[in-house]
């Protein structure tokens, strides 16, 4: 005999709670393979949704931060990974999960808040931003990166002068991957970067600049790919930037630096 509708619904709520724990489990592991995770951010029906709201509303922190995970990347059955389900209520949801006083519960917000790329979050996440827990800070880099928005750009540019590498490292892409985003203040933001302590932030820097063809940025792009403690590779993608090569383009190091050093002696490259 065909199942019921409710006999359906009571399989897929089964379904749901057992990959909760699964993951939940996952989390107290801290276990890089999250199948059941992956699984549950699948789960993107009206059931699934309204059992992952119900789980942010736990006494639990982290059952809380487990909705917080699903909400950021909650999506249909058999839809790519990508796209979202539920946007709007995920970010209701989360907004609400700004306000938590647990801030790992709070962390994961903000990260979540990144993967759904809903840009009416931004003015929350930017109020936030001098937070004094540096995973915080770190969190709300993150989640603003790629966004245009008056709030996010101001706030990264802050950011990017942050004490903790990790927040300077991000606020750096966020700034540099924006092309559209240009003008005294962005390069002058970028500049001061390209002499950080933190390799990762210096590289991102430079690929800003190289971006956006500023050759302020090659002299410091050759010294840096040309010693290897500095770990050459992560300044190839500036170079191949700034001598208008696609990212996939495979060329020795050396030929590389031939290349900018003639691009800077004005030659062709």
């Amino acid at each position: 005999m065909p199942s019921t509708s409710l006999e359906i619904n009571q399989g897929d709520l089964s379904a749901i709670d057992s990959l909760i724990e699964a993951a939940l489990e996952e989390m107290r592991r801290d276990d890089d393979r999250t199948p059941a995770l992956l699984a549950l951010q699948g789960m993107g029906t009206p059931q699934g949704l309204a059992r992952i709201l119900d789980l942010s509303r736990s006494p639990e922190p982290m059952r809380r931060r487990l909705a917080a995970v699903v909400l950021g990347q909650i999506h249909a059955p058999g839809q790519r990974g990508d796209g979202r389900a539920f946007p709007e209520p995920a970010c209701d949801a989360l907004l609400h999960l700004l306000e938590d006083g647990d801030p790992s519960v709070m962390v994961e917000a903000i990260f979540a808040l990144g993967h759904l790329g809903n840009r009416r979050c931004d003015p929350a996440l930017a109020a936030r931003h001098h937070h004094e827990d540096p995973h915080v800070r770190y969190a709300i880099a993150f989640a603003l990166c790629g966004s245009t928005t008056a709030a996010a750009v101001e706030t990264l540019l802050a950011l990017m002068e942050d004490p903790y590498d990790q927040v300077r490292d991000w606020a750096t892409t966020g700034i540099g991957q924006c092309v559209e985003l240009d003008g005294p203040d962005i390069r002058a933001a970028l500049l001061r970067r390209i002499g950080d302590e933190d390799v990762f932030t210096r590289a991102e820097a430079m690929h800003g600049l190289a971006r956006r063809r500023d050759a302020r940025g090659l002299s410091p792009l050759i010294t840096a790919l040309g010693h290897e403690h500095l770990m050459p590779h992560l300044f190839v993608d500036a170079a191949l930037a700034y001598l208008g090569l696609a990212e996939e383009a495979d060329i020795p190091e050396g030929e590389l630096l031939a290349r900018l050093r003639a691009l800077l002696e004005g030659e062709a490259p």
